[in-house]
């Protein structure tokens, strides 16, 4: 198996390597560099400031000026002059001051006194006027330098060695070969190590330089090699292991000093052994790394979805090197289906680490794995069983494992990955190098039967004494409401893939029937409280006045609650709940709104003149029924009185805008209404006002009952008389809130 440093340069190569180039190995190998400390005189160049360039210019041309001549040519104000009414600018002054006083430091400028009364300058100033830079000198100035031992190439050392992990070494033949005293050597690669100290351009430099310690050190770094299957010419590439990356400078190197390179290369081979007279078809691998490779360019090219079409590729290779394999396992398993079996014959913290993560990030298929026994991993063996222990879809069996077998499930075709040795032809000799190869749409199934009465074996008593006293403690509680029925559902999930093991079916069919009563008994209890629940809100809403609409929202924010927390039992629970709130919350809205009122007989007769009590604000309809049935009532003893005095009344104002007749329109009906039912005709319609605001006035309890399971808020006169109450106080507020 991998470890964990082959593992992390793989890493850090499978961006640059391609498919058809084979990872062989690494050989560790020595780079000597050592960092000095030196002392030295270092003359700092400083950019001309452009009062800098302006005095001195100045100066250069008049020889000598006084700190008033300067200010004055500057424009500054820098003494009292009354009579020209110009005041010292204390701002100006100090700035002109310590401009000159910087000149002063630099010994550029010489000055009569203290008020500088007189200024010229010096040779020194001249000469740095010259070159547009003042110079400052530092004694005893400290620095470092990097040396490189091994290549000799001290330029860039700084940066490939100040923060390459390393060892201190003793002196030897190679970092004892350089004169670390040369000034002239320090000075031919300064400038790219400290060019703050020393630069030629920026006239930065040192003399006198002194050394004052050195140490030597050393690094180690991997030689990592790649070999073309195809042209079988390797290429090397450099690894360093603190920062996990492969570096150039080291990789060129060793491109250069070819011999270095091909005696770590020659170690390297010993490895393998010697695959003894290849033929034809032991290279057949070649072709499917060549169209895999070409493949894999392609999609990088049409830069569409890469990661996703890489990883289906990937799942499609039929030749993988090991390494590729570990790195790759979790997508592999990952574009499988159902199961998955993980067979291993050798284990490394590596693999352990690998498979943690997979049982962690992998829910949707069943994992069954096989490790063999390892004394030096007993810990991490068993902290990873503990792992899978806790997981509902994974499996662990420690024994002895013979061979390394993947097994994946896709669209009902299984495969399986198998280690097999094959030519991997090097400078006209072929070593044994073993491929992970797949292989698809295989029939394995009496192995898997084998495979799985083994985890049976291992986990199902487990596993079943455990779901056992799982549903005892539910089936005990105190409120059954409180479980999910989704919940209830997986409690057997880690024991399904064992339902057809014919030797456990007693005790499968014992855990499908506890499962089942716990479900029901769940559900009961679940509906039990739902109805509790629906109850109380039923008695809340009954009892709720039209004026109270903040509570009435309260009420529906509750419900809506309570339907969540039931979310898993049939909805249908809440239907009737529902379609009560929702002709309450049309009453509500009913009252900011202007509302068409279809009239029933029976209001007609129990108050003729209904007409002046709703009002002109409000549409008012009469079905052709109506009138007929009121026609027919004034015959009779009982209602003549009523019945003319409403006919009287609806002809006073049948002109109004806000009245009109309609007929019915039985169609609108429900089929499990009779359409020949006065009641029916009148409500049929009260449905034709359905986007207008529908009230159905009645008292008729049973067309009160039917209109509101159509949705239609039905009101007697004293409850319409309420709600018109109600719109009137409605509209005052809002012409206040104007």
């Amino acid at each position: 198996m991998t470890n964990d440093l082959d593992y992390n340069i793989f890493k850090a190569i499978e961006q640059d390597k391609k498919l058809t180039e084979i990872y062989l190995g690494y050989k560790p190998f020595d780079w000597f560099f050592t960092k000095a400390k030196y002392s030295a005189t270092c003359t700092e160049a400083v950019e001309f400031t452009l009062f800098d360039k302006t005095i001195c210019g100045l100066l250069n041309i008049e020889n000598a000026l006084s700190f008033e001549e300067i200010g004055e040519i500057l424009g500054f104000n820098v003494t009292d002059n009354p009579s020209q009414k110009k005041y010292k600018d204390f701002a100006e002054y100090e700035i002109l001051k310590d401009a000159l006083q910087s000149l002063e430091e630099f010994e550029m400028i010489t000055t009569g006194d203290n008020s500088y009364s007189y200024c010229q300058l010096t040779d020194i100033g001249k000469e740095y006027f010259q070159k547009g830079k003042k110079f400052k000198v530092h004694t005893n100035k400290q620095f470092e330098l990097y040396f490189d031992n091994t290549n000799n190439d001290h330029s860039i050392a700084k940066d490939n060695f100040e923060f390459l992990k390393s060892v201190n070494a003793e002196e030897n033949s190679i970092n004892s070969r350089i004169n670390y005293e040369d000034e002239q050597l320090l000075k031919s690669f300064s400038e790219n190590q400290i060019p703050e100290i020393y630069n030629v351009q920026k006239m930065n430099s040192f003399k006198d330089s002194v050394l004052i310690e050195k140490e030597h050190k050393s690094a180690t770094l991997y030689a990592v090699f790649l070999v073309d299957a195809i042209s079988g010419k390797y290429r090397t590439l450099v690894y360093e292991e603190y920062s996990k990356t492969t570096k150039d400078y080291f990789s060129s190197f060793l491109h250069e000093n070819k011999v270095n390179a091909d005696n770590l290369f020659f170690q390297i081979l010993q490895k393998y052994g010697i695959y003894q007279n290849p033929n034809s078809n032991d290279f057949s691998y070649r072709e499917v790394l060549i169209k895999s490779q070409k493949e894999i360019e392609r999609i990088i090219a049409e830069d569409k979805n890469i990661s996703e079409k890489i990883a289906k590729n990937i799942n499609q290779l039929k030749f993988i090197e090991p390494f590729m394999f570990i790195d790759k396992l979790d997508t592999i398993i990952k574009n499988s289906e159902n199961e998955v079996w993980l067979m291993f014959n050798k284990v490394s913290g590596l693999l352990i680490e690998t498979l943690s993560k997979i049982i962690i990030d992998i829910k949707d298929k069943y994992l069954f794995i096989y490790l063999p026994v390892s004394v030096d991993l007993e810990t991490e063996l068993e902290e990873f069983k503990s792992k899978v222990s806790e997981t509902l879809n994974s499996y662990l069996i420690i024994g002895n494992i013979d061979e390394f077998n993947v097994i994946t499930e896709n669209s009902n075709k299984t495969s399986i990955y198998k280690k097999e040795i094959f030519p991997l032809e090097i400078n006209k000799k072929s070593i044994k190098y073993q491929f992970v190869k797949k292989y698809s749409n295989v029939d394995i199934k009496e192995h898997i039967d084998t495979f799985r009465r083994d985890f049976a074996d291992e986990y199902v008593e487990n596993i079943s004494n455990e779901i056992d006293s799982l549903i005892a403690k539910k089936i005990n509680s105190d409120d059954l409401s409180n479980y999910s029925i989704e919940e209830i559902k997986d409690i057997d999930f880690k024991i399904t893939p064992f339902n057809n093991v014919t030797e456990y079916d007693l005790i499968l069919s014992e855990i499908k029937e506890n499962k089942i009563a716990l479900l029901n008994a769940v559900k009961n209890a679940k509906n039990g409280k739902i109805e509790s629940f629906i109850a109380s809100m039923l008695e809340e809403l009954k009892s709720l006045e039209l004026s109270e609409e903040r509570k009435f929202k309260t009420l529906q924010s509750k419900i809506n609650k309570e339907k969540e927390k039931f979310k898993e039992i049939e909805s249908g629970l809440f239907l009737e709940l529902e379609k009560k709130f929702l002709l309450k919350e049309k009453e509500f809205e009913l009252i900011k709104k202007r509302k068409s009122i279809i009239i029933d007989t029976n209001i007609l007769i129990e108050e003729p003149k209904i007409i002046d009590i709703i009002g002109s604000l409000q549409n008012i309809i009469f079905s052709a029924k109506v009138i007929d049935e009121l026609d027919g009532l004034k015959n009779r003893s009982e209602t003549k009185e009523k019945a003319q005095e409403a006919i009287r009344e609806i002809r006073k104002h049948q002109k109004n805008r806000n009245i009109s007749f309609n007929t019915s329109k039985v169609d609108n009906l429900p089929d499990d209404l009779n359409k020949k039912s006065p009641d029916n005709m009148i409500l049929s319609v009260a449905l034709q006002y359905q986007k207008r605001n529908p009230i159905l006035l009645t008292n008729d309890k049973g067309l009160q009952i039917k209109a509101e399971m159509l949705e239609i808020p039905a009101k007697t006169i004293t409850e319409l008389t309420s709600l018109l109450s109600l719109s009137k106080r409605n509209r005052t507020n809002n012409r206040k809130k104007r």
